[in-house]
């Protein structure tokens, strides 16, 4: 695929934010994997990946994320 088909970041992380709030939570989750390898630090897409968790550990290891240093 080049790199004129690609989404941006900003246009994964909305398809992900759109499907998560429709209840598809493993099309969010694959979508915010795809933000993370890209920018593994994006505080919006940890933020989002804590809510397809399944338990309060992974929750916490997502935030974790956005808090530590950069």
């Amino acid at each position: 695929m080049s790199a004129a088909n690609m989404p941006s970041v900003n246009e994964a992380l909305d398809f992900a934010v759109e499907a998560i709030t429709r209840g598809d939570l493993t099309a969010g989750k694959a979508a915010l994997q795809w933000v993370l390898q890209r920018d593994a630090k994006n505080p919006l897409a940890w933020i989002w990946m804590a809510c397809c968790m399944p338990d309060e550990q992974s929750r916490r290891s997502c935030y974790r994320q956005i808090s530590s240093p950069r």
